[in-house]
């Protein structure tokens, strides 16, 4: 299915870390009884390094959907439950084992992972070995968390945006038969999502010749122009975040180079436009393709979450990582509605029968149960136009591993 939707380019300013209470409504309160003790859940983000502003942009989305569950209370008929959600912001390198301790010492039975960090991974085994209900909302690694007890992702894995991507970028580009490959060194994110890189070129005939890591800050890329350039590949493909992946390509194009731009959700934060501009009206940016976890189902139903954004944080967001969060709440809420007890034990249960969550921000999520345990999810694809992008594309994402 493909949509075309203008957004306005604005950026969005970060917060600090809040404490907040929601009601939402679980199965266990059909009785008529309320719970004695409030659910208590954690987003854990980098406060530094590589997808912390992606990170703190998905925070600020859970807290947007907290505040209008908030609002809006217990539907008709259902007792309401109390349910508390903090963000925690911790260092990169921060010990997973410690962070745990900490949540379970508080009493916390919900732990929602950050996006794209090697944090995520370690978080995760952490968190299962402690008996929590852990949310992914990213996964670069699609097979992981299959053998953790109460994993559960909420958005697409890596795979299936880049085989969006590269599928868009051959269909696209329909005469193209070379590609080029960037990372960043010493990038975690870029180890993961380079090979899938590689393997969905090789899908779609692509031959790849080419492949470098671009160190993380860099400024120079003239050597890296000179190489693209002998090797001449009619696409580039680069699985670099934020805000480096951006001043990379305005770089490449300004020393000469013509190909054909895709990236992976790295590049889907905050973007400001008007830094790149190379010209009164176009940006340096212009056509450039980046994959993200997806686009609002309709524009009026996420009308809402817009300007309670902007109320806020001053500012509308840039990007779909506050979608994300967003949703991730909604599916917390979702399964606490369905629960029999508001444990992990019991919330587990509701995902492993299965739900739909309604889309608002993002298209559907729906949990097939049965076995399944990754969400059919979709992906979208966004085009740079001008000081802003559009949606190219939006589709079902594909989970090979579950």
């Amino acid at each position: 299915m493909v949509k075309r939707l203008f957004r306005p380019a604005v950026c969005v300013g970060l917060t600090s870390c809040v404490a907040f209470a929601v009601w939402a409504t679980a199965a266990a309160a059909r009785s008529g009884k309320q719970a004695a003790q409030p659910l208590r859940a954690a987003v854990v983000i980098p406060k530094s390094g590589e997808f912390s502003i992606h990170n703190r942009l998905l925070a600020n989305g859970a807290t947007i959907a907290v505040n209008e569950i908030n609002i809006q209370g217990a539907g008709e008929g259902k007792a309401p439950v109390h349910l508390k959600l903090k963000v925690v912001s911790v260092k990169p390198t921060a010990s997973a084992s410690s962070i745990v301790r900490s949540l379970v010492r508080a009493s916390t039975r919900v732990v929602i992972l950050p996006c794209n960090v090697q944090l995520q991974e370690s978080l995760a085994r952490a968190a299962a070995k402690a008996g929590l209900l852990t949310l992914s909302p990213c996964s670069p690694d699609a097979t992981f968390g299959k053998g953790l007890s109460r994993y559960w992702q909420t958005g697409p894995t890596a795979a299936g945006e880049v085989g969006q991507l590269v599928y868009y970028a051959h269909f696209k580009y329909s005469a193209a038969k070379t590609a080029y490959l960037l990372g960043t060194g010493g990038s975690w994110y870029s180890r993961q999502l380079t090979p899938e890189l590689r393997t969905f070129a090789k899908r779609n005939k692509l031959k790849i010749v080419g492949q470098a890591s671009v160190p993380a800050g860099s400024h120079s890329v003239a050597g890296l122009a000179n190489r693209i350039r002998k090797a001449n590949p009619a696409l580039v493909f680069a699985a670099i975040p934020s805000p480096n992946v951006e001043s990379i390509i305005t770089g490449l194009r300004q020393k000469g180079i013509k190909s054909g731009f895709f990236v992976t959700d790295g590049m889907d934060a905050a973007i400001n436009f008007f830094r790149y501009r190379d010209g009164p009206v176009s940006s340096s940016l212009e056509q450039v393709v980046f994959a993200t976890p997806g686009f609002p189902r309709t524009p009026t139903a996420a009308g809402r979450f817009y300007s309670d954004y902007s109320a806020a944080y001053g500012k509308r967001p840039v990007g779909n990582f506050p979608g994300l969060g967003f949703e991730t709440v909604h599916v917390l809420e979702t399964a606490a509605q369905r629960a029999a007890a508001l444990t992990p034990a019991g919330l587990n249960v509701a995902f492993a029968k299965g739900f739909t969550v309604p889309g608002v921000t993002l298209e559907d999520i729906r949990y097939r149960g049965h076995g399944h345990w990754q969400p059919v999810t979709s992906v979208g694809l966004g085009e740079v136009i001008r000081d802003g992008y559009v949606p190219v594309l939006t589709s079902l994402a594909g989970h090979p591993a579950g």
